[in-house]
Order: C-alpha cells, then sequence, then structure tokens
C-alpha cells in the first residue's frame, strides 16, 4: 500500500494572549514568501543585537518536551533535597504553572530532548530557551539561569551544553516588548534522552505584568519554531503575589506612658492550590500574633512609633533593607528622624515586622492635633543568584500627635477577625489570654466577625489567634482573611494594628483527554498525521494544535492526555478527519471511509457557580469505514462428487483473523454447492482491520485435504489472504478446498466354499510396502470368525492410489484363493531366497479408487493337501520359543498329533503330547534343531547334518500338519533319516566322520527338503 499523506501541518504556540502577527495557516506560496520573509528579519536582527552570526543545523529527529514545575501545595527554597532550585519530577508539567508562584520566585524549567532511532548517530544543534522579560514598563521574569545537564535522568552519553549568555531579544517573542533568552548549544546520540535544569526569576513588579499570563518558550535559535516546533508554559499572572509594605503610625504628647500595638500573621497568603489535584487540601492553618508594648514616655516631649512590615509571599527567604523617615505635617519636606533596618530576612511566605521605629522628638516639632507622617522604602537582595533586583516597594502612614498629659498605665485590647470570599469560612481555637465576645465559641466554623478583647492590661503582652481556613470542595475562589487589633489606654490613648490581610485563593487546573482512532489500514512505513485544533468558549484568542501520528504496524488507537488546562468548556475539532489518497494533495477521499458522526466535540470543564464539576474530560473520535468492508466465501470441491444425501455431503469451515472472536467464525458448506458467504445470522461478515486472515477446515474421518486456495505457498492446505486498505475495499475473496475421500478393504471369509464353524478363526492383516524383498508396514489386523460370519471391513482409510497389501496369516496344511498370493520378505535384496522367511504369511497387492470399498472374497481349503511351512515358521510358532511374540505354540500341537510315532529324527524321536497338546516334552529340542543348533544351543548351520536335520524336522511336521505330500520328499525324508542313523546323530553330535559323498549328500536333501518347506513346484519333480 502506498504512503497516505495529509498535507503540510503548520504548528501554533499555544498562548493566552493574542500574538501579533498572526499568518495564514493555508500553505499556500504566499505563506512559504511570509514565513522566508520572517525568517531572514530574525537574522538580521540577531546579527544587530550581537548575537553569533553562524548557526547550528535544526536538530534531526529529535523530539522536545517543554515543562515547567507546578506545585500543589505550598513549597519551600531549595525545592529539592540536593539544594537546588530544581522540583521533584512529578511536579513537572507542560500546562500552566498554577497559583504558588509570587514576585522573587526561583521558577523552575526542564527541557527534555529525545533522540530516536530515526537521528543521526550524532548531530549538533542549537535551541534557544525564553522567558518573557517586558510588556511595556512591567517586567516580568529579570534572570534566566543557564541550563545544566540533569545526569539521573539523562542517557550516559549525554553532556553539558554549550550554554550562551543571559540576552535580551528586541522585540520579543509573542508580541511582547522584551524576551530574555540563552542558547542552548547540544550534541546529542541516536537512540538518547538529555535533560537540562534551568530557573527564571519573577522580578518586582511581575504581579502587574499585562495579559493572562507570563510565558517560558523553547525555541530554534532565531528564536522562531521551525525545526522544533513551538512549546509554551505558563503561570497566570493573575496569581501572582507582590512584595510589599505594610506600616502603621501613632503619636503621643507630654504621656507618661506610651502604648505600641503591632500585629503580624503566620504566612503571607494562604493558597489552596488546584482543587483539583489528587490530594487537594480544602483546609489550611493560619496564626495571627498582637503583641502590646507599654512605653515609658518623656513628659513634654512628642513620643512616634512607626512599626514596618515586609510582606514576602516568595518560596524562599528573601533579604530585605527598610529605610523609614518621619516628617512633619502631610508633606515630605522636613524630615524629623530617619531609621534602617539594615539587612533583614523575610522567611518564605511571611509578613514580619522588620523596623520598630519608635523616636521622641520636641513638642516644637508639632502641637497636638498636627499631623506626621511617614515615608518607608525596602530594597531587595537577592543572596542566590547574586543578580541585583531592580526596583523597590514603598509604604505610607500618617497620624495626628494626641493628647498625653494623662497616665495610660493600663490598656484594653481587642480584636477583630473576618473572612471573605465565595466557598471560604474559617474557626479560631480559643486563645491564652481574654476571651471571645459576640457569643462565638472556640473551634466553631463561621464566615462571620470573630471578636476578642483582654481588659486591664497594665503590662506588655502577647496574644496568638490559631485560625484554621476551610475551602469548599473544588472551589475556585479568591479571599481574604482579615485581622485588626485595637488597643484603648486607660486615659483614652488608642492604637491600631492592621489590618492584617492574609490573602485566600484556590485554583483549578483540568485535563482534556483526546482518544483517536483509525482503522488499522497502514502498511510498515506508511505515516498518517491527524491534527486537532483546540479552543476555548471565554477565550477567543486560545487555540492550540494537537497532531497525532500513526505508524503502519503500531498502535491504531492513541490516547493524549492534556494537562493543566485553564477551566472553561473545550472544544475539540478534527481538522483532517478523512483520510486522503496516496499522494494526493487534492483530498481525494478514500472510497468507504468517514469519520465518526461529527467531527468537533464540546468537553465541559469550566467553572460552574465557582466550582468546577469536572476535573477531566475526553473527546474521543474514530474513523470507520461504512461501507465496502471485504468479505470471504468458500466452496467444498470432492472426489467423489457427492450427493445431498449422503452424510459426508456438509462441510464445516472456520474464518479466523484481526478483530474476530478467538474461537473464529463458522460456515458450512456443501460439496459442489457453489460459494457460501461467512454470516453472522442473515448479515455478512465484513473484515474491518487489516491483516491476515486464514479459512481452515474441519477434515472429516476417511477423507484427505488436498489444498485450499489462495494460500501462502508454504501451508497449502490453509486458505490464506491479506486486509489491506485501501486495496481491499469492496474485495471478496473466495477460498475453495479441495478432498478426496479415502477407500476402505472388506473381506468375505469362507471354508471349502462354506460358512465358518466352530472355533474357525482367520487372521488377516492390511498392509502397505510389502514385497517379496520387505515385509512393510502392517496397518491393521483383523480375524474372520463364527461371531462375525467370516465378514468385517478393516477400520483404515486407504489413500487413492498406492499400492496396500491384503495378507491372510496362513496355518501348515490348508490352501487359500488369495490371488496373486506372494511371501514378504522371501527373498534376499542381494538375490536368492531367504532363509530365514516365516512363509506362513501370504499377501497379495490391490489399490483402491476414491470413496472405493474394495471386497475380497477368499475361500480356504483345510488339511490335507495345503501348504507347507518354512523352519522360520515352526521355531517361532512354538511354546519354546524364543522370540517375543505371541504366535501359537503350532509345533507343540502339530508334535501331539504324532504321537505315539514322534517326530523322527535319525534314532530320535521328538515326543509331543495328547494331554497337553499346547506344551511338548521335546519342544525346546525340536526347537533347537530347527534352529541349526545342537542340544546344549550351539549353532550348527555349517555342519551338513545339522543343517539337514533342521529342513528335515520341519518337512515331517508339515506332513503331520497335513501339508501336500509327495513320492519325492518322501523318499528324501526316509534318505535323510538313514543318514542321520547310519552317523548315530543323538541331537548333541554324531560319531564318526562325515564323509565328502555323505555331507554332498545331506546338503542336497537339505534343499529338497527346504524347497519343499517354501512350497516350490521344483520339490516334488
Amino acid at each position: 500500500m502506498s504512503s497516505i499523506v495529509l498535507g503540510v501541518i503548520i504548528m501554533k504556540s499555544e498562548r493566552e494572549t493574542p500574538a501579533s502577527g498572526n499568518f495564514s495557516r493555508t500553505p499556500t506560496v504566499k505563506a512559504t514568501y511570509v514565513a522566508s520573509f520572517i525568517s531572514c528579519l530574525w537574522i538580521a536582527l540577531f546579527v544587530i543585537l550581537g548575537t553569533p552570526a553562524a548557526f547550528a543545523a535544526d536538530p534531526s529527529g529529535v523530539s522536545t518536551r517543554l515543562e515547567g514545575c507546578r506545585p500543589t501545595s505550598d513549597i519551600t527554597a531549595p525545592y529539592s533535597a540536593a539544594g537546588a532550585f530544581i522540583c521533584p519530577d512529578a511536579l513537572y508539567t507542560t500546562g500552566n504553572l498554577g497559583t504558588f508562584w509570587d514576585e522573587l520566585d526561583l521558577v523552575p524549567y526542564r527541557l527534555t530532548l529525545s533522540a530516536g532511532n530515526s537521528a543521526p548517530a550524532n548531530q549538533t544543534y542549537t535551541l534557544a530557551v525564553v522567558l518573557d522579560n517586558k510588556a511595556g514598563v512591567a517586567t516580568g521574569f529579570d534572570v534566566l539561569s543557564a541550563p545544566t545537564l540533569n545526569t539521573g535522568l539523562s542517557s550516559a552519553s549525554c553532556s553539558a551544553p554549550s550554554v550562551g549568555a543571559d540576552s535580551l531579544a528586541i522585540p520579543g517573542v509573542g508580541g511582547i516588548s522584551e524576551s530574555r533568552y540563552r542558547l542552548l548549544t547540544v550534541t546529542q546520540a541516536k537512540n538518547s534522552t538529555c535533560v537540562y535544569d534551568y530557573y527564571g526569576r519573577l522580578s518586582i513588579g511581575a504581579s502587574l505584568f499585562p495579559g493572562a499570563s507570563l510565558h517560558a518558550n523553547l525555541t530554534n535559535e532565531t528564536l522562531g519554531t521551525a525545526g522544533v516546533g513551538a512549546r509554551d508554559v505558563s503561570i497566570p499572572t493573575r496569581e501572582i503575589s507582590p512584595q510589599s509594605l505594610r506600616k502603621d503610625m501613632a503619636a503621643t504628647q507630654d504621656a507618661s506612658h506610651a502604648w505600641n500595638l503591632t500585629k503580624t500573621a503566620s504566612a503571607a497568603s494562604a493558597s489552596f492550590g488546584d482543587v483539583c489535584a489528587a490530594n487537594a487540601s480544602t483546609s489550611k492553618p493560619v496564626s495571627f500574633r498582637v503583641v502590646w508594648t507599654k512605653i515609658a514616655a518623656t513628659p513634654g516631649m512628642t513620643t512616634v512609633t512607626t512599626n514596618i512590615y515586609a510582606t514576602n509571599p516568595a518560596a524562599r527567604s528573601i533579604t530585605v533593607n527598610v529605610t523609614d523617615v518621619i516628617y512633619r505635617g502631610t508633606t515630605q519636606t522636613e524630615a524629623l528622624h530617619t531609621a534602617s533596618s539594615g539587612p533583614f530576612a523575610v522567611p518564605a511566605n511571611t509578613e514580619s515586622l522588620v523596623l520598630m521605629h519608635t523616636v521622641t522628638i520636641p513638642t516644637s516639632a508639632g502641637a497636638i492635633g498636627d499631623y506626621l507622617n511617614d515615608v518607608a522604602t525596602a530594597t531587595y537582595t537577592d543572596l542566590v543568584t547574586n543578580v541585583p533586583i531592580l526596583g523597590q516597594t514603598m509604604a505610607k502612614a500618617s497620624t495626628q500627635i494626641a493628647v498625653g498629659n494623662v497616665l495610660n498605665s493600663a490598656a484594653n485590647i481587642s480584636d477583630d477577625e473576618s473572612i471573605s470570599g465565595a466557598g471560604l469560612s474559617f474557626s479560631v481555637a480559643a486563645p491564652l489570654v481574654g476571651s471571645f465576645g459576640g457569643g462565638y465559641v472556640a473551634n466553631a466554623v463561621t464566615t462571620g466577625t470573630v471578636s476578642w478583647g483582654l481588659s486591664g492590661a497594665a503590662s506588655s503582652g502577647t496574644v496568638d489567634f490559631n485560625k484554621t481556613i476551610y475551602l469548599a470542595a473544588r472551589q475556585v475562589t479568591t479571599g481574604i482573611l482579615t485581622d485588626t487589633a485595637s488597643l484603648m489606654g486607660s486615659n483614652g490613648f488608642t492604637a491600631t494594628a492592621g489590618p492584617v490581610n492574609v490573602g485566600i485563593s484556590s485554583s483549578a487546573s483540568v485535563q482534556l483527554t483526546i482518544n483517536k482512532t483509525i482503522p488499522g489500514f497502514l502498511d510498515a512505513g506508511e505515516i498518517i498525521e491527524v491534527k486537532f485544533n483546540i479552543s476555548r468558549l471565554s477565550d477567543p484568542t486560545y487555540s492550540r494544535e494537537e497532531t497525532f501520528t500513526f505508524n503502519g504496524g503500531g498502535a491504531t488507537t492513541q490516547s493524549r492526555a492534556i494537562s493543566g488546562l485553564v477551566p472553561d468548556d473545550y472544544t475539540v475539532t478534527e481538522a483532517n478527519p478523512l483520510f486522503f489518497a496516496a499522494g494526493s494533495s487534492s483530498g481525494v477521499v478514500i472510497p468507504g471511509f468517514q469519520p465518526e458522526a461529527g467531527s468537533t466535540k464540546v468537553v465541559q470543564l469550566g467553572v460552574v457557580n465557582g466550582r468546577v464539576p469536572n476535573c477531566s474530560g475526553t473527546a474521543s473520535f474514530n474513523n470507520i469505514l461504512t461501507d465496502g468492508f471485504p468479505m470471504v466465501q468458500v466452496q467444498k470441491i470432492t472426489a467423489p462428487v457427492l450427493t445431498s444425501a449422503d452424510p459426508d455431503y456438509n462441510w464445516v469451515f472456520t474464518l479466523t483473523g484481526p478483530g474476530l472472536p478467538a474461537a473464529g467464525i463458522t460456515a458450512t458448506a456443501g460439496a459442489g454447492a457453489g460459494n457460501v458467504t461467512f454470516s453472522i445470522g442473515p448479515d455478512p461478515v465484513e473484515l474491518l482491520q487489516e491483516g491476515t486472515y486464514t479459512v481452515t477446515e474441519t477434515t472429516k474421518p476417511g477423507w484427505d485435504l488436498n489444498g485450499a486456495a489462495p494460500n501462502n505457498g508454504t501451508t497449502t492446505t490453509v486458505c490464506t489472504f491479506r486486509v489491506d486498505f485501501p486495496e481491499s475495499i469492496g474485495q471478496v475473496t473466495q477460498c475453495a478446498f479441495r478432498n478426496t475421500k479415502r477407500g476402505k478393504a472388506s473381506m468375505v471369509k469362507t471354508v471349502s466354499g462354506g460358512p465358518l464353524t466352530g472355533t474357525q478363526s482367520f487372521t488377516f492383516q492390511l498392509r502397505q510396502g510389502a514385497t517379496l524383498t520387505a515385509d512393510g508396514t502392517t496397518l491393521e489386523s483383523q480375524s474372520a470368525t463364527v461371531a462375525n460370519s467370516g465378514s468385517f471391513t478393516f477400520a483404515a482409510f486407504l489413500l487413492p492410489g498406492p499400492t496396500y497389501q491384503l495378507c491372510e496369516v496362513m496355518l501348515p496344511g490348508w490352501l487359500t484363493t488369495l490371488p496373486s498370493a506372494f511371501v514378504p520378505n522371501s527373498m534376499l535384496a542381494a538375490g536368492g531366497p531367504n532363509p530365514n522367511v516365516d512363509n506362513s504369511i501370504l499377501c497379495s497387492n490391490f489399490t483402491v479408487t476414491p470413496g472405493e470399498t474394495k471386497v475380497f472374497a477368499i475361500d480356504n481349503t483345510p488339511p490335507p493337501g495345503g501348504r507347507a511351512h518354512t523352519i522360520g515358521f515352526w521355531k517361532n510358532h512354538a511354546s519354546c520359543k524364543q522370540s517375543g511374540g505371541k504366535q501359537a505354540p503350532v509345533l507343540d500341537r502339530t508334535m501331539a498329533l504324532a504321537d505315539p510315532i514322534g517326530i523322527q529324527v535319525g534314532s530320535l524321536s521328538l515326543k509331543g503330547s495328547l494331554t497337553t497338546p499346547d506344551v511338548a516334552p521335546d519342544c525346546g529340542k525340536a526347537r533347537d534343531l530347527l534352529d541349526k543348533s545342537n542340544f546344549n544351543g550351539q549353532k550348527k548351520a555349517s555342519d551338513p547334518l545339522f543343517n539337514m536335520s533342521a529342513q528335515l524336522v520341519a518337512a515331517e511336521l508339515n506332513y503331520v500338519a497335513g501339508a501336500a505330500p509327495c513320492v519325492p520328499i518322501t523318499t528324501a525324508i526316509s534318505a535323510a533319516n538313514a543318514l542321520l542313523t547310519r552317523y548315530g546323530f543323538t541331537g548333541y553330535g554324531y560319531t564318526g566322520r562325515l564323509t565328502a559323498a555323505d555331507s554332498t549328500l545331506a546338503n542336497n536333501l537339505a534343499t529338497k527338503l527346504d524347497n519343499y518347506n517354501n512350497n516350490l513346484a521344483s520339490a516334488c519333480q
């Protein structure tokens, strides 16, 4: 199948603020010229700004991933146990970075570069990591650290990068005024992953950055996306809390005592973070401390006290230096006194009392009722980066000079606490001093104001209010927990601390999952790309593109989870829902392929009544083949041709392959009935997936499967074919199976032309491969008896064509009508008769045609006048046989028939037994002589007398059994016995030396008798 091309894929950066210079996404010639112009413009800007003019090539076969740290709860520097500003691995995301990053935080980022198998063996390329620096006068990030190699997550072949300076690009990336960037040159091997960590510092004033988000980007070395794609991670600007100062001021004149009142919170803010996180918390502790201090005042002077608090929302300690100036009146014209805190470390996410500025000034500086004012200015120092922090914070306060000709020896202290914000409530534990008013009970959850008071404090003191803030489940909100303390001296002095506000926030990030399924029609090496455009209901400027790449031989279903998204209703549109023909850019549709009804899905992930009902959602798209699916038919061809009345007429076939049940689908076809379609009920089975399918036959007993077509050329008895879209659309595969029925052999047995009687039993064998020089293989043995009326059919199925043998086991003295009978293995391969043959087996060759049952009518004639048997037969059909067979003791029974004379061997008489006919007393001696051995078991085959004795014993047994006698053999038997008597033959040996003439005589007699025992006609001539 040829490659399938979907056209040019143009990628767009995700940014929540409108980007300037948006060009058409249509891949036209005009767009190409515009892109070229932009690239040239960027190069010119880099040259103007002093960037090196020589650039490395874009990466090849490298996938990039830019991530930032998204904490799910408050964290503190240095974030990792290694003492670096690197987050735990699980906190990195490609989405927005949530609510926990504030001014002067060092925000960790991570760049992952994965070179696949298609990448060069080694390559060097340059990328740029970029941060938003300025939009107008507002500064976002003011420091970009040098990326460092993360050895724990990188392949061993990765090395430290070559990193350029922290530089500025004007204009910046994405339409802002300025961007900070560093060039990163990487040397990377194929099949490796290199990971680099760096951070950016959020500046003083980052909370005022215009737009919805601050961005971190990954670009190519010209700050464009060509060759690397668009990678963007954002921080919601509205979630960034500022560094700030708070202060209060009081002045009293001509007093003997003055009071100072301060109030601080344990945390500058309380963020519940992502309410959609798995471990999202619904409660946060926070505490407030109120301190009242009794100060000795100087009568006739004015005592002025200012308290300056610094709020540090960052996740790390920040060093602040506060300078406070007290001025006369309401303007900053006449300074009365200046104080400085010196370097003061404000812990992470806290508000600290940095400076308590108390001074005594003469009454000439102002009369009772006149105003004093105060200005505090804070500068900041970064002891981690050692990069100066630009910008400062200020706080102002003013007060009227109060009358002080009173003692104020005691004071009443009060405190009021309240909360605002949807879904928020709080509780307060019982403090160690004072009591609640207004009916509030300690630890009760409330949304109202909680009041506390302490009366008659005569000395300095402290009270802590331990509170718990509660958030309704999945509530996205902002609010304030506010606390104001007041003091009233016993003679009218008043002071106020606060309000101290702890900002409360919660956010949500939702996850959108896109599932895409295509038919499994891609071959190895083929690629198809499917694009999805994502938009947001409440932000028309938002746009994101996701591209799914399917490779031949890979998964046909892909799923992609996009996390860290702003809660909203998202619309996912499949940009190219139809598949296009190979090499076609004109949109020629492959017949039969259609998208799932509706190529647009809306996933509701927005905030409803302040809550997020769905933290995740899925849009699934499935391309399906609606018509033209391949189908399969099967036909049965048999020899012989069958009719519907034949029990073997119907045949079962099984179709298996991709997408079908594991057991397959069956179809029944009649022999010669033509093609039958595989169906389920009335509906044909449609093959929905690409791959190899097979049709197999359930072969019946007695039939041979000769072949199936089409096949794979190796397994020719299985119909094999492949479904390969789009070529297979509308295809009907017809599988043909050819079978041949095997034949049978049947027996009809008579004796002397009549039925069997009594205990008569005749054994027949079915053999294959039997010849004059080979025994062949016995396929089956059966017996014709009175019980089966002498008729039976062999169970074995016989192939049409090959030669088989019907063999009869003959008893001595019997005759058979078996046609063209021969004795298997009666001849030596080298020529001449086989002296050890057992000629009790007679075989006849035959063949069968397809489905034929060959019927044999065999008649046997009982003794006398039948066949003789060889010495091999007699020695193996004996009770004392040395072989392991189960032959009947024919020798013993025949010897019993010879009583009382016995079998004569010279002067010896070998006896049987009429009382125990199956066990002859001299069985062993007869066996030894038949084996051409003496009675001690010694072989004597080369001795003419022993050789003759073997044939003599067999001939006499054949006579007794009823074999046809003749005068030449009767004469030979007498001559042989006379010769043995003359030499005093004892079975163990004989006397005298055998003369040459007698030796010749013995050999001639042996040959004569052997020919008789082998039923040769020459024996009786």
